[in-house]
């Protein structure tokens, strides 16, 4: 599918759905999503541009990712989306020339929707290519640093509900609310990937902003210039603030692995106490049970009461041990 925004009255406007071929091909913007191979071949032929195929979105090495070719600019850059279901990237390919911006991805991240809806609503917004790119790319940042900050407030829930001493004794106490740590740790593992997913995305959104920078210098507008250093300080802060976040998940996840290893400990410590208080009882029960001939007290009338008390002060005394050396 081809989406086609033409320089119309000073700004941008999307194409009319019976625009000619000639009009959406001269568009300063031309977003082209899901394209088949047979799409690239055509749009090569019309547009004199080499557009991106999918394998060569997905290297990684930046020389496959970053260049210049017949007076474009070629930039791909991975942006995190469908982070409602499962955080995940897409590479997107922005190609910059002095008349057009063209972007080619194969999914529907959200940055995208906003830019179509702010030129929709400021057609003017948009007179040049490089400017449609600088903005396009600050939306792009923005909803990165929206997401870190939903990261962070969920971080900040879950580190409350970790670390709440009082309902945490209630819980143990009379079971009214039991914790469930399963809970907790798909919670932080679910952040831990957004923030993951999110500065992988960051990382080559700062290369491309730096390469387009030192590429387009000699063209670029002193207002235009400044936009995109302020986009390269805020994508290092972003950074920044997401490695801050992972420290904070790494933390988060030993310290309710730690919980965890607690609760199992607890468990663990009560049935030891069971076993050593009625041991004792068993040992006393286990003597007078082997019945030999010889033996006083099988024919002593107190000898049942007698058994009875010796095994219950073999219980009580170990108990009453315990707790005064404060081990229950």
């Amino acid at each position: 599918m081809l989406n086609a925004y033409i320089a119309r009255n000073g700004g941008l406007a999307p194409a009319a759905p019976g625009a000619s071929p000639a009009d959406v091909l001269s568009a300063l913007w031309i977003d082209v999503v899901n394209p088949s191979p047979d799409d690239d071949k055509r749009l090569l032929a019309q547009l004199g541009i080499d557009i991106p195929t999918r394998d060569e979105m997905q290297e990684i090495e930046p020389s496959s990712r970053l260049y210049e070719q017949d007076g474009g600019v070629y930039m791909t850059a991975l942006i995190t989306w469908d982070v409602e279901e499962e955080p995940k990237n897409t590479a997107v390919a922005f190609v910059v020339t002095a008349n057009q911006l063209v972007t080619v991805r194969f999914a529907e991240p959200q940055p995208f929707r906003s830019f179509a809806a702010r030129v929709a609503r400021q057609p003017r917004l948009i007179t040049s290519s490089d400017i449609g790119f600088v903005t396009l790319m600050e939306i792009i940042v923005d909803r990165a640093a929206d997401l870190l900050e939903r990261c962070g407030a969920e971080l900040d829930m879950v580190s409350a509900d970790i670390f709440r001493e009082k309902e945490r004794a209630a819980s143990r106490l009379h079971r009214e609310h039991p914790r469930d740590l399963e809970v907790v740790l798909q919670r932080i593992g679910r952040q831990y990937n957004l923030a993951s997913k999110v500065r992988e995305s960051l990382v080559s959104l700062g290369r491309a902003a730096a390469f387009f920078h030192r590429a387009a210098s000699g063209r670029l507008q002193t207002e235009t210039d400044n936009r995109l250093r302020t986009i390269e300080r805020d994508l290092r802060a972003l950074a920044e603030h997401d490695t801050y976040l992972s420290q904070k998940t790494n933390f988060l996840l030993d310290a309710t692995l730690g919980l965890i290893n607690n609760d199992q400990n607890r468990i663990i410590k009560i049935f030891s106490v069971v076993s050593v208080v009625f041991l004792p009882p068993t040992l006393v029960a286990s003597i007078y049970g082997m019945n030999f001939k010889l033996m006083p007290e099988l024919g002593w009338n107190m000898g049942y009461p007698w058994a009875l008390m010796l095994m219950f002060l073999s219980a009580v005394v170990p108990y009453w041990y315990f707790k005064r050396r404060g081990w229950l």
